[in-house]
């Protein structure tokens, strides 16, 4: 685990907006590329199953010859926790109590479902040149810390190349891993990785939250329509995520207003 602490320690700090709906099938995938087409590098990320199994952009973005940081999340632990899993979700049906107990005991129908998408997320990832690839098992976890363990050493032997994130809801991060943490105001240290995921970035002092934490790794800034969330609940499946380009523009030109003065490589357009 030494390896990864100092792989993190060094890493080149980073900041993007946080597209975890990047996977739906209706994403404009063209805009995103459009958006990015003048960085240097590309940083982005999604959660995997959750919009779709599969995830036709992140493939897209992944064949791009810059080098690529990306930041995935495996499982949706926020659906389980608001009871709004739709069938497909790794921990249907389940609550944390529940699901922490079955894969202690080791649970073959849910270690099974675990299984699949770390092995298709394992799959898009192969034969990769020029990325760096940060994996948390699950996003926002209410697993206890027994059973976040247990998918990070699956994901640890399943895909090595990737620096390990945990990303508890309200526990702390477990020491030997990319500590991950999501709102305005976590505690946390490096090596970390911040969102703004749930709390919407053009509400806040973002030069305020962007120095506050600026030796994690990578920060995220988000928004709602980063989820294609427009007004009340709907399957993230069923969801329109069909954004026109103005959109990509405006968040892009958020990034570059308030990141520009940390990386040189923000803003050469």
């Amino acid at each position: 685990m030494i390896y990864v602490i100092l792989l993190a320690l060094f890493a080149v700090e980073v900041q993007a907006q946080s597209l975890l709906g990047l996977c739906h099938k209706d994403w404009r995938c063209s805009h995103t590329v459009e958006m990015l087409k003048h960085k240097e590098s590309i940083t982005t990320g999604w959660i995997e199953n959750t919009f779709n199994k599969d995830c036709p952009c992140g493939d897209k973005l992944l064949l791009d010859q810059r080098f690529k940081t990306i930041r995935v999340h495996l499982i949706n632990s926020p659906c389980m926790r608001n009871k709004r899993c739709g069938s497909y979700e790794v921990l249907f049906n389940e609550t944390a109590a529940s699901a922490s107990k079955k894969i202690i005991k080791g649970d073959r129908k849910l270690l099974r479902k675990y299984d699949a998408v770390l092995a298709r997320f394992k799959s898009r990832i192969e034969g990769v040149k020029n990325l760096q690839c940060y994996l948390s098992p699950c996003l926002e976890c209410d697993l206890n810390k027994k059973a976040r363990k247990i998918l990070l050493d699956k994901a640890a032997k399943a895909v090595p190349q990737c620096i390990l994130v945990d990303n508890p809801y309200r526990q702390p991060c477990m020491p030997g891993y990319v500590c991950e943490k999501h709102g305005i105001n976590p505690k946390i240290s490096p090596p970390c990785i911040v969102d703004l995921d749930g709390i919407d970035g053009s509400t806040v002092n973002v030069h305020k939250w962007i120095t506050k934490y600026q030796k994690c790794d990578i920060q995220y800034y988000w928004e709602p329509w980063m989820n294609c969330i427009r007004s009340t609940f709907i399957d993230p499946r069923k969801r329109n995520c069909k954004y026109d380009s103005s959109i990509f523009e405006y968040t892009e030109g958020v990034i570059c207003q308030y990141y520009s003065h940390l990386s040189f490589d923000t803003c050469l357009h």
